[in-house]
């Protein structure tokens, strides 16, 4: 469809509607990315706490609380990428 639109705004005939036409696909298009993006920020945010989570875990004192060692051997793993 945007192909098509923007060989007819090329041409020196193009309509008041098809220009009308170009700027609302335009905006439709900004905003698809703007949203995009923000759940990119926050998809990254959410991986960055979990992260931190099973750094937390992974290398937790054994006096300090009741992680065994099979949760950290798994925070671990799943710290390097690993999915055993």
């Amino acid at each position: 469809m945007t192909d098509d639109l923007v060989k007819r705004l090329r041409d020196k005939y193009a309509s008041p509607q098809d220009i009308a036409q170009a700027a609302d696909r335009i905006k439709q298009l900004e905003a698809a990315n703007l949203k995009q993006s923000c759940i990119k920020v926050d998809d990254q945010m959410r991986i960055e706490k979990l992260e931190t989570a099973l750094r937390a875990i992974a290398f937790a004192r054994p006096e300090c609380c009741c992680i065994s060692d099979a949760m950290q051997g798994i925070a671990r793993k799943a710290l390097e990428g690993k999915d055993d």
